[in-house]
């Protein structure tokens, strides 16, 4: 095995990003990207993921790697976790850890019905729905 995570050069930082689009790109085997996958469970890195759009691309890369409990495990949690803070569209921005974050000072300017974020619907049906 090659791989098992590529980290930021100059501060030994491994980032979900960096892992994801290596992935999503094909420029690691599925071993390798398995590998890259398990390690970021292993060290959580300190820089999350707490937007849709990202998560997203978490979870087509656990999907092109084999990982299809997981993936579903996390959209469960995930998207999942917004529900149960009482959305009935997908929000712009989640938290799990603090739901009322937000990038622009105030959760109250905050989309709660946002396109990007919508995407487990589109992964439901590529890759469970066979």
């Amino acid at each position: 095995m090659r791989k098992q995570a590529v980290c930021k050069w100059r501060r030994k930082q491994i980032n979900y990003a960096s892992q994801v689009w290596l992935i999503l790109a094909g420029a690691v085997s599925i071993e390798e990207g398995r590998a890259m996958l398990d390690k970021l469970d292993e060290l959580k890195p300190e820089k999350a993921m707490v937007s849709p759009y990202m998560n997203h691309h978490y979870v087509e890369a656990l999907l092109m790697c084999g990982k299809k409990d997981q993936a579903m495990d996390y959209m469960k949690y995930y998207w999942g976790g917004m529900i149960n803070h009482g959305a009935d569209t997908f929000w712009e921005l989640y938290n799990p850890e603090n739901p009322a974050e937000s990038p622009y000072g105030s959760s109250i300017v905050n989309s709660y019905c946002h396109a990007w974020s919508c995407t487990p619907t589109y992964l439901l049906r590529k890759y469970f729905l066979k």
